[in-house]
């Protein structure tokens, strides 16, 4: 390799770890990218990053797994063909996109990215992110006002759990979980400098006191689901280097552990809240059994293809248990929900793609574990540090996705993607490359450079319309009638199939409605309202908030008989809503008793 192509390399390398950085620390800033708009800047970060990628293409690196790559391709090319044809496209778009980013960062950390030393500095980065996390979540613990550093972004009440910048505490757990297990491997195995693995403990024991504070029974799981992977892969490797050392450096890890999980322990029994939450692991079942005998109905319904990409929102309301009274918007079971959405074909392949990545990996860990140790004798390696960390994130993963739902979430979509992307390619070449190899990863870094283009269209395409929608519901949120109904009117200029943008608008003209001193000028701000309502329905003919929402303005005008149908179309969709029945009865109350709404 020239000097002036390994320089070119060297750069374009740094300057898309340098990208993938700032995309995961925006993404999980941004409340982890769970609206569009805040996922949109990391979206398009990595979508620079892949363009740019193509700048080496002529340096040669390590070949990643075929198998690996066809696994994924196969995978993610269906789900994202089911989710085109999704009924719900508003809310298929949300997975199009995480499903697009999350291809760029694999392809990026498979391709490109595969230095040991370029993938542990980006671990690095965000161990020191999560840092700033749980000093963010240890002032939610302590003070239990559910406060956000940034103060536009507000979290759900979740009183002294901790959820860092996150909406979720188990969405943090889900992010603490798989950065700690990282840093355990990078201090056990990396060669790194004793200082620098100092460093890297402390961010991992604070990584496992941030997940103690989410108060995440699944997280807490997942804990010690991935360090049980991590102990016996690293029995593996210490058994290769005989017995007199792995009994030396596996009786002290033991006592390491050991002192680890009773600080742990005290640390956890110092908090009566804390000690309550780890008495209820397994227990209190209800609620999931209820979300996931719902998506077993759901499934039933097309066992072959599922009924289409983010559609559980809506057969989880109409195959909910009267006691499930709280919106099922996810069944806190990514597998049954996967199987639900996209069918036994979905559930096949993503099966396939798990499999083949498990065996790549481990396949690479005995290479860069007991095979070398047996040659060189020597038990760190930063390869294999990496390569351990990721198959014990995908220890914690496997359990914590059983109990919720991290993988619909965009920021810890991302960490997944360079997980699996680790396990395609090691990073190491163990046969020198041949020129087909060569022209087999260039075609692959095409592929990275066609699916990052698109992704840049996509991010560029929604960003105004996603910026003056997300205008329009805090406009809304905080009652600010006109103010909504201008951003709403500036959305629709950019995006007119979105039905949370026709939503806003009804709703903004219903408050100002309700607030106006005359009937007649209040009629004028509903009848403007019910023709959003209608268009926000014709496009989620699903959702049954459309329709209820439709019904209770014309309820308004006096309109009864009109309102009639639409409740029986939101309560044929949602059979054992207490709520929607209550609003039934109310109108039938006024309508059997001619109360007046408003003068017709």
């Amino acid at each position: 390799m020239s000097k002036s192509v390994s320089l070119l390399d060297r750069s374009t390398q740094i300057l898309c770890a340098a990208l993938v950085v700032m995309a995961l620390w925006s993404i999980q800033a941004l409340i982890g990218g769970t609206r569009l708009l805040f996922a949109l800047p990391a979206y398009a970060l990595l979508a620079i990053g892949g363009i740019i990628s193509l700048l080496a293409w002529r340096a040669a690196r390590p070949a990643p797994s075929r198998a690996c790559f066809w696994s994924a391709a196969i995978f993610f090319g269906y789900m994202l063909v089911r989710a085109f044809l999704s009924p719900a496209p508003d809310l298929a778009r949300l997975d199009i996109d995480a499903v697009l980013a999350g291809l760029v960062l694999y392809f990026l950390t498979a391709c490109v990215l595969t230095s040991a030393k370029m993938r542990m500095s980006i671990l690095s980065c965000l161990l020191a992110a999560a840092l700033v996390h749980v000093l963010v979540g240890a002032i939610q613990f302590r003070s239990g006002n559910n406060f956000m550093p940034i103060s536009f972004l507000q979290r759900y009440d979740y009183g002294q759990r901790a959820s860092g910048f996150y909406v979720c505490p188990n969405h943090l757990a889900g992010l603490l979980e798989v950065l700690g297990i990282f840093g355990v491997s990078l201090v056990c195995w990396s060669r790194w400098p004793v200082w620098s693995k100092l460093l890297i403990g402390y961010a991992a024991g604070v990584c496992y006191l941030g997940v103690a504070l989410t108060g995440s029974r699944g997280g807490y799981a997942s804990v010690g689901a991935s360090l049980l992977v991590f102990s016996l892969l690293s029995w593996r490797i210490l058994r290769a280097a005989g017995s007199r050392v792995a009994l030396r450096v596996g009786g002290a890890g033991l006592v390491v552990g050991v002192l680890m999980i009773a600080a742990a322990v005290l640390a956890v029994r110092s908090s009566d809240y804390l000690n309550d939450r780890t008495k209820k692991v397994g227990t209190d079942k209800s609620f999931r059994l209820d979300l996931w005998q719902a998506a077993i109905e759901q499934w039933k319904l097309s066992p072959i293809l599922g009924t289409g990409s983010r559609t559980y929102l809506f057969y989880g309301r109409k195959f909910r248990t009267e006691r499930m009274q709280l919106d099922p918007i996810y069944a806190h079971n990514d597998y049954l929900q996967l199987l639900a959405e996209y069918g036994a074909v979905g559930g096949a392949a993503f099966l396939i793609f798990f499999g083949v990545h498990w065996r790549n990996g481990w396949m690479n860990g005995a290479r860069l574990g007991p095979k070398r140790i047996a040659v060189s004798h020597r038990l760190s390696s930063n390869a294999m540090a990496v390569n351990i960390g990721a198959l014990s994130a995908l220890g914690a993963y496997v359990m914590h996705s059983a109990v919720d739902f991290n993988l619909h979430i965009p920021a810890n979509i991302l960490l997944l993607a360079f997980v699996f992307g680790v396990l395609a390619n090691a990073g190491v070449e163990h046969e020198s490359p041949s020129t087909s190899q060569a022209r087999r990863d260039f075609s692959w870094r095409g592929v990275l450079f066609i699916v990052a283009v698109t992704l840049g269209i996509q991010s560029w395409r929604a960003a105004p319309g996603e910026y003056f929608a997300e205008q329009a519901r805090t406009a809304l949120r905080d009652y600010r009638v006109l103010s909504a109904i201008d951003s709403a009117m500036k959305a629709l200029e950019y995006e007119k199939r979105n039905p949370l943008i026709f939503y806003y608008l009804g709703r903004a003209r219903v408050l100002g409605g309700d607030a106006q001193p005359s009937n007649e000028a209040a009629a004028s701000f509903y009848r403007a309202a019910a023709p959003a309502f209608e268009r926000a329905r014709q496009l989620a003919p699903l959702d049954e908030t459309y329709s209820l929402e439709l019904a209770f303005t014309y309820d308004s005008l006096n309109r009864f008989a009109e309102a009639e149908w639409l409740y029986g179309e939101a309560r044929a969709m949602d059979p054992r809503s207490t709520s929607a029945t209550n609003y039934y009865t109310e109108h039938i109350r006024r309508w059997s008793d001619g109360m007046p709404i408003l003068s017709p």
